[in-house]
């Protein structure tokens, strides 16, 4: 995992419990706590951190935590 990658997985682990125990490649629908509110606070996260605007749609899309982080701009 590069740097980036770690470190952006690590800023929404600590936003999104639902992450809180997963890895980069843990199915999302095997997380317990992965629902509508764990979506939002995705979204949320990436508005506020990346200013990167999704739907819940895109979220929903993404079948692994490493599908988020594409997701976000990558920072050279």
């Amino acid at each position: 995992m590069s740097d980036v990658t770690e470190k952006q997985f690590r800023a929404l682990q600590s936003e999104v419990d639902a992450l809180a125990e997963a890895t980069l490649d843990a199915p999302l629908a095997s997380l317990s706590q992965w629902d509508s509110l764990a979506v939002l606070l995705v979204i949320s996260h990436f508005e506020h951190v990346h200013h990167v605007y999704l739907s819940g749609p895109q979220v929903r899309a993404c079948l692994t935590p490493r599908d988020l982080i594409k997701l976000a701009p990558h920072v050279s």
